[in-house]
């Protein structure tokens, strides 16, 4: 149902540029064009509505115009990190059928060169989307499906976005976050993206991605609290002052990241929240952006939520309906039209929403429930300790576990000392057990520590 969009906006303003990618400009017109000679390549190929596609790209203009033709087909389109190891990618196509691989920019263009062009057929809101794999906090990625009609809702949440922006792109497309923030949201509105065009880390990608914000005029923002703290701290400044909005979602947004970013360029980070199985859910649009930083805000769009025993817990037209294959699963976290999200919060009396923990990290020791942020929080401080991650690990008894840290050093600690520090501020049951040293944490495309491998 985006290609409603795209002709909307190939018919509006032809000319106003739809992607932008360092100095390759492509206008709406354009775009359009591309996407029905891709679709119409991937039908030669035997592509029909209701095969998998998996897309196995970084950002740019091949992935955004294959994303939109598999899709204005009807075919499902399935966007994979293009880092994954081969067994990884193998178990997430296998496990959605996927009938063509893409993963060649190359390949696409030369699809698009040598095809012709033919008008796409809208699609059936039931009819599915994408499959996507939600990530979770231990084992293997749970897929799950979402529609036409779902990114159509989702999409049509973005009402901070004109036709006048231009959103940055330093996200990945295959993740949630990008895919709707970025791409939907562009397509939506008419707006422009601009790919950040580095195939490097954003550490050693921060200050093109400076130049690009400026030399572009970006006005929308969506990034990780990595982003903002790298370019707090670059070495390189720029003139941000077209920035009108900047988002900080995946992981919570510190205050000092928060306040070297404002300091630094003049504009706040505004935190937002959402998930895997349902797209954007709140986003920080408050008149005081300063004094409610901690807030994700209010529910966009049609979107609900309320506070159950602590747990965030969402009603969206966008969201899933579940998880493939995983029944039990399904009845824990989807009940009656409501999404469990596992996350805790609260609001305040203005019903702005704070997301305060999650509760899977919580730690099961001997009947006490251990908050690993708290524990890490003290390890932090340690000055010989540059990072530390916390999580639990069976102890042998049913269901039980005991504390183990895991240490990124500074400067050489002792096991025996780290341990002695915490127990001179915790609570006997809240102190590690274990310390475990490495040279770096795991973490996703998007920052988020991927705790299931410090088990």
């Amino acid at each position: 149902m985006l290609t409603r969009y795209l002709y909307a906006n190939a018919g509006y303003q032809p000319h106003r540029d739809a992607l932008v990618h360092g100095d390759r400009r492509i206008t709406h017109a354009e775009l359009l064009e591309r996407v029905e000679r891709l679709a119409e390549a991937l039908r030669e190929r035997g592509i029909r509505a209701g095969d998998a596609v998996g897309l196995v790209l970084p950002n740019g203009p091949p992935l955004a115009t294959a994303f939109l033709a598999i899709t204005g087909i009807g075919a499902i389109v399935v966007p994979l990190n293009p880092q994954f190891k081969v067994d990884e990618l193998a178990y997430c196509l296998n496990a959605c059928g996927a009938r063509e691989v893409l993963a060649d920019e190359g390949d696409i263009e030369r699809m698009i060169a040598g095809s012709a062009r033919r008008p796409i057929d809208p699609r059936l809101p039931e009819e599915t989307f994408v499959y996507q794999f939600s990530s979770g906090s231990t084992g293997r990625p749970k897929r799950l499906a979402r529609t036409h009609g779902q990114l159509w809702a989702e999409a049509e949440s973005y009402t901070w976005i004109t036709s006048d922006d231009r959103l940055f792109c330093a996200l990945p497309l295959f993740h949630t976050y990008g895919m709707g923030c970025c791409l939907v949201a562009a397509v939506r509105n008419a707006a422009t993206l601009v790919f950040l065009d580095s195939t490097h880390p954003f550490l050693l990608s921060r200050s093109r991605a400076l130049e690009l914000l400026e030399r572009e005029r970006v006005t929308v923002f969506p990034g990780v609290p990595f982003h903002y703290r790298l370019l707090a701290d670059a070495p390189t400044s720029a003139n941000l002052t077209a920035l009108r909005l900047c988002f900080s979602a995946g992981t919570a947004l510190p205050r000092d990241t928060f306040d070297a970013f404002a300091r630094r360029y003049g504009i706040v980070v505004r935190q937002l929240y959402g998930c895997t199985e349902a797209g954007t859910l709140t986003a920080n649009l408050d008149p005081d952006p300063i004094a409610t930083f901690a807030s994700v805000g209010k529910p966009t769009g049609a979107v609900r939520v309320r506070v159950e025993d602590d747990e965030i817990v969402v009603s969206s037209p966008a969201m899933t309906r579940g998880y493939a294959d995983d029944p039990e699963l399904n009845r824990r976290a989807f009940r009656d039209g409501w999404f469990y999200t596992g996350d805790t919060g609260r609001f305040d009396q203005l019903g702005r929403l704070y997301v305060t923990g999650r509760r899977k990290l919580l730690i099961e020791v001997a009947g006490h429930k251990v908050d690993p942020i708290e524990v890490e929080d003290i390890l932090a401080v340690h000055p010989k300790v540059r990072e530390a991650v916390v999580v639990g690990i069976p102890n042998g008894k049913d269901g039980e576990e005991i504390v183990k840290a895991v240490i990124v050093p500074a400067n050489h600690p002792q096991e025996r000392e780290l341990i002695e520090f915490c127990s001179q501020r915790l609570a006997n049951f809240k102190v590690p057990r274990v310390v475990e040293f490495r040279d770096e944490i795991p973490r996703s495309p998007l920052g988020k520590v991927l705790r299931k491998y410090l088990v």
